[in-house]
């Protein structure tokens, strides 16, 4: 039986307080959608963190190996002022099409089962969320949008898999590892010229 349907009454009131407390992290497929709608440039839309500063339990495969003092990262959506580069004034999202695949599904964290249907439902907590309860979350459009995010990250931790081996390759020559911006390179987003050689 499914347990937690009754979130999918969760309405956002757009407090922005996800925007402000929240780090994003991002796919190649999100950064993409960003670079596309926004004209920016990949390594405007892109920030790193520290193994430090993140909490990977079951996710380790999402960090790349890096040139820097830490060594590995995870490539998050960068924030300004301690808020989305991307949240106005208004507290809402300026690029709502393009928007992130965690953004998509956030607050919601769910399972299905074989046939589609929702097996349990749960909200992510890690803000203060001045939400109502009086939505009407579409159970499919969940679905659909949980499988693309599922999908995508899955593409991007081939994408990590690759580099980091090829990091580790250029490590055991004595090679100088590839930065942040040679990363994006070669998931072609732009970068410097470098990255072909990685």
């Amino acid at each position: 039986m499914a347990s937690g349907l009754g979130h999918l009454r969760f309405r956002c009131t757009g407090c922005g307080n996800c925007c402000r407390d929240l780090r994003v992290p991002l796919t190649q497929a999100d950064v993409r959608r960003l670079v596309d709608a926004t004209g920016r440039e990949a390594t405007q839309i892109v920030a790193w963190l520290q193994t430090n500063e993140v909490d990977l339990i079951g996710e380790p495969g999402s960090l790349v190996l890096l040139d820097h003092d830490g060594g590995h990262a995870l490539m998050v959506l960068a924030q300004e002022g301690g808020a989305c580069i991307f949240l106005g004034s208004d507290d809402r999202c300026g690029v709502y099409p393009a928007r992130p695949g965690n953004c998509r599904l956030y607050p919601f964290a769910a399972s299905f089962g074989r046939r589609g249907g929702i097996r349990r439902l749960r909200l992510l907590s890690g803000t203060q969320c001045d939400h109502e309860r009086d939505g009407d979350t579409d159970p499919h459009a969940l679905r659909v949008a949980d499988e693309r995010r599922w999908a995508e990250h899955r593409s991007y931790l081939q994408q990590i898999r690759r580099w980091n081996r090829s990091q580790r390759h250029r490590s055991l020559l004595g090679r100088r590892l590839g930065r942040a911006e040679d990363f994006l390179a070669f998931l072609g987003l732009g970068g410097s010229e470098r990255a072909s050689d990685v």
